[in-house]
C-alpha cells in the first residue's frame, strides 16, 4: 500500500470512529445510567469522575460548604452531575430537610466547581451523607 492509501485508511477510520466515540456518553445519560462518567484529567484533575444525581428542586450554589459565600448561580431541578461530598455548614432548605453535607458541581449559571446543599438531592437523607459519591 502506498503512503496516500495509508492515509486515507487512516482518515477513515477515525471518520468512522468519532461519532461514535461521542455519542456514547450521551446514549449512557438518556438510558438514565448511574455509572461514573470520566472527563478531562487536565480539565477536573482527581475530581475528574462525574456521578450523576437527580436534584428535586431548584438549589443556590456556594463558593464553598459555608452559607456564607453564595455565588449568586443556582442548579436548577433536574438530573445533574457531582464530583464528590464533604460537611460543613448545616443548611435547612426550608420545607423541613436539613444536612450538613455539601456536593460539588458546576451549577446551571456558570459557575464551576462551586457546592449545593445535599438537601437538594432527591437520594438525600438528612443528616447523613450521599451514598456513593466519594468525599472531597
Amino acid at each position: 500500500m502506498t503512503r496516500a492509501g495509508t492515509l486515507r485508511t487512516a482518515a477513515l477510520a477515525v471518520a468512522l470512529a468519532l461519532p461514535m466515540a461521542l455519542a456514547a456518553p450521551a446514549a449512557a445519560q438518556t438510558r438514565g445510567e448511574t455509572a461514573a462518567d470520566t472527563t478531562s484529567a487536565e480539565e477536573r484533575g482527581a475530581l475528574s469522575v462525574r456521578h450523576y444525581y437527580t436534584t428535586w428542586r431548584d438549589a443556590r450554589s456556594y463558593w464553598s460548604q459555608d452559607t456564607r459565600y453564595t455565588t449568586g448561580g443556582w442548579l436548577w431541578a433536574g438530573r445533574h452531575y457531582f464530583f464528590c461530598q464533604t460537611e460543613g455548614t448545616a443548611h435547612s432548605d426550608g420545607k423541613g430537610a436539613n444536612s450538613t453535607w455539601w456536593v460539588l458541581t458546576d451549577d446551571d449559571t456558570g459557575n464551576r466547581d462551586v457546592f449545593v446543599s445535599a438537601t437538594a438531592l432527591r437520594v438525600a437523607e438528612p443528616w447523613k451523607p450521599i451514598e456513593g459519591l466519594p468525599r472531597c
